[in-house]
C-alpha cells in the first residue's frame, strides 16, 4: 500500500509539506517562537525544533517535499539554520505525545514517550543535550542492561524496556540534573 502511494506521488510530481506542526512556544524575550514539528519521512518518526522569528507563523510553515526531488537546497539550508533540536527513533519506541516545554524561562525541553530527550539552554543559546538518534547509540553499545556486568537496576523484560532504562539513565536523568544544577 505504501509503495503504491509513494509511486503515485512520484509520478504526479505532487509536493507535500515536509514538516507537520505539533506546537510552538514563545521565547522568554518575545522575539522568537520555538516550533515543534515532525519531519516528513516514511518509516522512522523524526522531530525537529526550529527557532523562528515572530514574523513567521509556526502553524503555517511550509517546506515543500517531492518524493521525486526531495526538498530544495534553499529550503534545506533555511531549515537547518533555524534548527535547534532534532531527534528521531528507528525503533518507534517512546514516540507518543511529543512536546516542548519551557522550564524556568530558560530550559527548552523536548519530550516524547514520557522521557526528556533534548534540552536547549536559552540563556547560552546552546543545545546542551541533543542526541539526534538515541536508539542508534543504545543499540551500538551492543549490550542489554540485563547482560551488562555492572548493571544494578531493574531487569528489563525486552528490548523496549531495556531501551527505556537506558534513556532514563543516559538522557532523561542527565537533563533533569542539568536543569536542577543550573537553575
Amino acid at each position: 500500500m505504501m509503495t503504491a502511494i509513494s509511486f503515485l506521488f512520484s509520478i504526479s510530481g505532487c509536493n507535500i509539506n515536509y514538516l507537520d506542526y505539533y506546537q510552538h512556544i514563545e521565547s522568554p524575550d518575545g522575539k522568537y517562537n520555538y516550533g515543534l514539528y515532525s519531519d516528513f519521512s516514511i518509516g522512522d518518526p523524526g522531530y525537529v525544533v526550529l527557532k523562528l522569528e515572530k514574523g513567521i507563523n509556526p502553524k503555517e510553515l511550509k517546506i515543500d517535499y517531492s518524493l521525486k526531488d526531495g526538498i530544495s537546497d534553499d529550503d534545506a539550508d533555511w531549515m537547518y539554520s533555524k534548527e535547534i533540536l532534532s531527534n528521531y527513533d528507528e525503533a518507534s519506541y517512546y514516540c507518543k505525545d511529543p512536546k516542548i516545554e519551557l522550564i524556568d524561562n530558560r530550559f527548552l525541553v523536548f519530550s516524547r514517550g514520557g522521557y526528556m530527550f533534548s534540552l536547549y539552554d536559552v540563556k547560552i543559546e546552546k543545545d546542551t543535550f541533543n542526541n539526534c538518534c538515541p536508539w542508534n547509540e543504545w543499540a551500538s553499545q551492543n549490550i542489554w542492561a540485563e547482560k551488562g556486568s555492572d548493571y544494578k537496576g531493574p531487569i528489563p523484560k525486552n528490548e523496549k524496556s531495556d531501551y527505556g532504562i537506558w534513556i532514563e539513565n543516559n538522557i532523561d536523568k542527565k537533563i533533569k540534573e542539568y536543569i536542577e544544577k543550573n537553575r
